[in-house]
């Protein structure tokens, strides 16, 4: 093996060591939605949010300092796996006015750089996220009207609904929501996104916003804004996946600038395209091994792309449609954790996505291809030991990734 290959083999080997297989969905994510709606000069915000972010202060000193959790309105109880929380209904029931005044402080809303002055309306406490999303009001108002559970549910798990009233001088200006408390750590494995539906106009107009707030958050009403945000969101996908941006990487050292190139894109962004779509819109199975094997599969066809540059044998369009099919399911399984498929303006945003996704394509394929360019012109010797190099150290990434990946699939199986 020529030394080129060498070094880039030992770079990619190490880097399999320290990066972990990219997952388009996690079970860890946790989703805060936030519906504002306006009835004359006032605006009504429903919230949902997973109860940790409520105590997200408290929550976070306990991290910091190493200290036991400690509020009114939780629980520590024992059991064989170790030492856990539970939210206190009773404690809940019996001071009101304290736990509404920790809902009402979890969110600043401002306008013009000036807080509004927030009353709770209303509150509820459910033991899990209910299947019905609050996207709309009516939906809102039924989930605040559910009882408590019958038992105190777990801390991890439980999800508060709240409704709260703000007085507005400017009802359908641009409306500005911060978190009002510190953030917790949130842990590997877990995500956390923010759903912002904006229902003072009809129809209403959903955005995302990630993490816990600690940058304010806006809902301004615009078609526009939302449609580029959610470009936004497809292309940031696309370049932070991994097994994405080597299969681009692997097609375009295996094809090169050529007609074929435009061919086997086209079927891929037509493949990806369908079950984007098709998937975000619920046409797929419901089994727990589905979501395992389809990841399983995507690194499979990195594996499978990088091999078949490496002897110039990149497949057919029908290979990499099917291939598009792959990548379009993982692309759907990160779209439903960023929007949410109760999102009132659903197909603006999933053409918006789709649309971020080819630009993201496109940027990879550019930037791979002018290198190519470049070291053909500059150091045409090192081009191929470079090219084999890159498609080598693909090839083992991807491998690790089909390996790394199984278990969860036999597992769920």
């Amino acid at each position: 093996m020529k030394r080129w290959q060498m070094i880039l083999f030992s770079l990619l080997l190490l880097l399999t060591n320290f990066t972990p297989a990219f997952a388009h969905f996690s079970e860890g994510t946790k989703v805060r939605t936030l519906l504002v709606s306006r009835e004359g000069d006032t605006l009504t915000v429903y919230v949902r949010v997973p109860a940790p972010l409520v105590f997200s202060d408290l929550v976070g000193r306990s991290q910091v300092e190493q200290v036991p959790l400690v509020s009114p309105f939780l629980r520590l109880e024992q059991n064989p796996d170790g030492e856990r929380y539970r939210v206190d209904l009773g404690a809940i029931d019996s001071n009101r006015s304290a736990f509404e005044n920790r809902l009402r402080n979890a969110l600043v809303f401002s306008q013009a750089g000036l807080a509004l002055p927030v009353e709770i309306i209303g509150f509820t406490v459910h033991a899990s996220r209910p299947d019905q999303d609050i996207d709309t009001a009516v939906a809102a108002q039924s989930a605040l009207s559910e009882a408590f559970p019958n038992e105190d549910p777990l801390f991890g798990t439980a999800v508060i609904d709240y409704a709260l009233r703000l007085e507005s001088s400017d009802p359908t200006g641009v409306l500005q929501v911060q978190s009002g408390y510190a953030p917790l750590i949130p842990g590997p494995g877990i995500a956390i996104d923010n759903h912002l539906v904006d229902a003072r106009i009809t129809p209403p107009v959903s955005t995302t916003a990630p993490g816990q707030l600690e940058e304010p958050a806006r809902f301004d009403g615009s078609r526009l804004s939302t449609f580029l945000h959610f470009i936004h969101q497809g292309t940031l996908h696309i370049l932070e996946g991994l097994d994405h941006v080597f299969l681009v990487i692997a097609l375009a050292l295996g094809v090169g600038a050529t007609r074929r190139l435009i061919y086997l894109v086209t079927a891929f962004t037509i493949g990806h395209s369908v079950t984007l779509i098709a998937t975000f819109l619920g046409a797929t199975p419901s089994w727990p091994w589905f979501i395992p094997l389809v990841e399983t599969a995507i690194a499979a066809s990195v594996l499978y792309a990088a091999i078949a540059a490496m002897v110039r044998k990149s497949g057919s369009v029908i290979v990499f449609a099917a291939i598009g099919l792959l990548h379009g399911l993982g692309f759907s399984f990160v779209l439903a954790d960023i929007l949410g498929r109760g999102a009132p303006d659903l197909i603006p945003a999933l053409l918006a996505f789709n649309i971020g996704i080819e630009l993201g394509q496109l940027i990879i394929l550019a930037v791979t291809l002018s290198i190519v360019l470049l070291l053909r012109k500059t150091a045409e010797p090192a081009l191929q030991p470079l090219r084999l190099g890159a498609l080598s150290g693909i090839a083992i990434l991807s491998a690790w990734w089909v390996i790394e990946r199984l278990p969860g699939l036999l597992i769920s199986a």
